[in-house]
């Protein structure tokens, strides 16, 4: 099984799970032109935005009210309408109670509700070691098991020097699967320290070199030259996916703390160094004098920039062994083990000195900490001591404001500045520095794509947009060789008629009961001269027994527009002797569907479900979600499996039971046809509604062999308007 999140890490990758469509047809009047919507249109959008307020001593200030804040967009004071206060137990600090969480809401929220904390566990395989990273992973355990309360959401981050970014997990409140996909971390993508080379490069560069070393001393020179140019690659790679995640994240509201598991980029990379003798007037000695990099500081600084404009507030842990105090084998290293750092020479032993507490230019402390430093987050420089500084990172956001305002709506992209003032003195305010509007689909990045397919596909409640919904059923039937899963979906005309592009992907995602992706297909389709009519789609998968969820997302690649339906289903053992009876499908007497669904399975074996569940198109349509208001009967497609049965005589009986009440009703159907396939036995049934009222049932079959006395049942849901 994959991990939910990890399988769209290489977007290349995701699109050769392309699978053609078969056909797609509808009668003559279905694919009439509709008149296209109004292009532009006036919005207005509920803007919130987290507010961080802490006295002089750092604690949480609890007691403000919506009339202390004032906030400014543009330089231009806002009207607040919304109010919330979260003060969370585990940071608050002072010795009198305080309510776990209030809230205050003058004007009810239309949508969005609460706005909980954002987290990235962040893992850096790049600029690091086995030890950073193994300490690192228990620095997250912790933090997952005793830091983050239900309500978060959390995603878990990577970077290494082959695979580049990778997302694990978006952001989700699902905290077990996150444990678990840390857990499931490697450390196969450290590359190396650029560190080490740097060090060697420098420390070499301060070394008196006795003049019948010099060859050596120069080859040696030019194999760490080469070295640091590919550290420096390195380096700009990670800062070139650093600023392209920042611009992605823009979108996503809120403050988002990323918590940052690495060594950093050596600072000397980026900003030079100088060591030697600068005069240069002793015999063999060395001066290095290197001004840094423009291009890597241009990068460095257009990263620091995107990020703060983004709300990317770095919390970095250095997982340096000896972050910020003395190497204990330093000196042992640089004595014994370096024959250039003692001489035996006919005046006695000559050593030069040696500092074992490493310069700070040459490892990643600065970088991690200016990082903190720009984008309102803290450098934590010793990973050992990750209770206590995780302890001191929850304190900091665990207690904040979140406060709305109207704003229009545009299109446009900008970036708008916020400035965040409370009335009252002596307390220090932390807010997001602003934020971008929306921008039209087709400006975004291929990453902010993919943020944004992320968004519908994983998330419960998907921060990028509010997607329409419809509604999505499924079969589950052994016909053949194995267990196959068939989700079944009517694309409504309210949605269609939002698809004006030409353009428009349908993904299909079955996840199993521990949230990891069981099944994913994706195709294109030319939507838009079907807009304003019904559309009926099937996506099949080859799948073990057992429970599932399944999930459907349609994304226009023209103008972002997406569509999400959610069902669960069951998958049962196949009966390799007996009676097995499999899902029915629930038909209604009518045909107004365009018919859209993938190409039978390859394998001979296996069996397409329109060859289980075999029924008149001209004549029905499948009934998946709601019963149209007057519907007077329904009809069903039953197939039951009868292996090792000799002259089976099936029977079925029917109940309907309200999901609500509990009540049990008989039904009274009547079999209008029978039909053998092999060892499959269908049934086609008719089952009037009249006296059935208005509500959500269950349909439960059950079969039983008069010959045998062997039994089954299958059931299904669907709604009575």
């Amino acid at each position: 099984m994959m991990r939910r999140g990890l399988f769209f890490l290489n977007l290349s990758v995701f699109f050769l799970l392309f699978i053609p469509f078969a056909r797609l047809s509808s009668t003559p009047q279905e694919v009439a032109q509709l008149q296209k919507p109004l292009e532009h249109q006036v919005t207005v959008t509920l803007k919130l935005i987290q507010v961080y307020v802490t006295d002089k001593k750092g604690n949480p200030v609890p007691d403000l009210k919506k009339e202390d804040f004032i906030v400014y967009d543009n330089g231009r004071a806002m009207t607040l309408t919304e109010f919330e206060k979260h003060i969370l137990k585990a940071a608050a600090q002072k010795p009198e109670p305080q309510p776990a969480e209030e809230k205050i809401l003058p004007t009810p929220l239309p949508a969005p509700g609460v706005m909980n904390r954002k987290f990235f566990l962040f893992f850096d395989f790049a600029f690091n070691s086995q030890k950073g990273v193994k300490k690192a992973k228990e620095a997250a355990l912790h933090f997952i098991d005793t830091e983050i309360i239900p309500g978060d959401e959390v995603g878990l981050l990577s970077y290494s020097t082959l695979k580049g970014l990778s997302i694990h997990e978006y952001l989700t409140t699902n905290h077990k699967i996150l444990r678990e996909a840390v857990e499931g971390l490697t450390t196969k993508g450290i590359a190396g320290r650029a560190e080490n080379f740097e060090e060697e490069y420098w420390r070499r560069a301060q070394e008196n070199i006795p003049q019948d070393e010099g060859i050596i001393w120069q080859k040696k020179k030019t194999q760490l030259f080469w070295e640091r140019q590919e550290s420096k690659n390195q380096a700009q790679n990670f800062i070139l996916k650093l600023t392209a995640l920042a611009k992605a994240l823009r979108y996503v509201p809120g403050q988002k703390q990323l918590i940052l598991f690495s060594a950093g980029i050596v600072n000397s990379l980026i900003y030079g160094n100088l060591a030697g003798n600068p005069t240069g007037n002793k015999p063999g000695a060395q001066t290095e004098f290197d001004p840094g990099d423009y291009v890597l500081r241009t990068q460095h600084e257009e990263m620091l920039k995107e990020l703060s404009a983004a709300n990317c507030a770095f919390f970095t842990f250095d997982t340096r062994e000896a972050a910020m105090v003395s190497s204990l084998f330093a000196y042992d290293s640089q004595t014994f083990e370096d024959r250039y750092r003692d001489l035996f020479t006919e005046g006695g032993v000559h050593q030069t000195p040696v500092n074992i507490l490493k310069d700070d230019k040459i490892t990643g402390h600065y970088s991690l900490s200016r990082l903190s430093n720009v984008t309102g987050g803290k450098y934590f420089s010793n990973i050992e001591e990750y209770r206590k500084n995780l302890d001191q990172l929850q304190n900091l956001t665990g207690s904040y404001y979140v406060l709305g305002y109207y704003i229009g709506g545009q299109l446009d992209g900008q970036h708008h500045k916020i400035k965040v003032d409370v009335k009252r003195k002596g307390v220090e305010v932390r807010a997001q520095s602003g934020y971008f509007n929306p921008k039209p689909f087709r400006e975004y990045t291929d990453l902010e794509k993919q943020l944004h397919l992320f968004d519908l596909a994983l998330s419960d409640t998907p921060l990028f947009q509010t997607p329409l919904a419809f509604s999505l059923s499924a079969l589950s039937y052994a016909v053949g060789e194995g267990t196959r899963l068939e989700m079944l979906s009517k694309i409504p005309a309210r949605v269609t008629e939002k698809f004006a592009g030409k353009k428009v992907e349908l993904v299909a995602l079955v996840f199993d009961e521990n949230e990891n992706l069981a099944n994913l297909q994706r195709t294109e389709a030319d939507l838009a001269k079907y807009r304003g009519m019904d559309v009926f789609c099937a996506f099949g998968a080859a799948l073990q027994p057992g429970r599932y969820k399944c999930r459907l997302v349609i994304r226009d690649l023209e103008s972002g527009t997406g569509a999400v339906a959610s069902a669960w289903a069951n998958v049962a053992k196949k009966a390799f002797v007996g009676l097995s009876l499999h899902s029915p499908l629930l038909l209604l007497p009518e045909s107004s569907f365009a018919y859209l669904e993938a190409a039978a399975p390859k394998k001979k074996e296996a069996t397409a479900w329109n060859d289980a569940y075999p029924f008149e198109r001209a004549l029905y349509s499948p009934l998946v979600g709601e019963a149209p208001q007057g519907t007077p009967k329904i009809f069903a497609v039953v197939p039951c499996s009868v292996t090792g049965l000799v002259q089976p005589s099936i029977t079925l009986t029917a109940w309907l039971i309200n999901s609500v009440s509990g009540e049990r009703l008989p039904v009274l159907f009547s079999v209008l046809n029978k039909a053998r396939k092999e060892d499959v036995e269908i049934q086609f049934l008719e089952l009037p509604l009249n006296d059935v009222p208005p509500g959500k049932y269950l349909l439960y079959l059950h079969a039983e062999d008069a010959v045998s006395r062997a039994v089954s049942y299958a059931q299904t849901t669907f709604v009575i308007r």
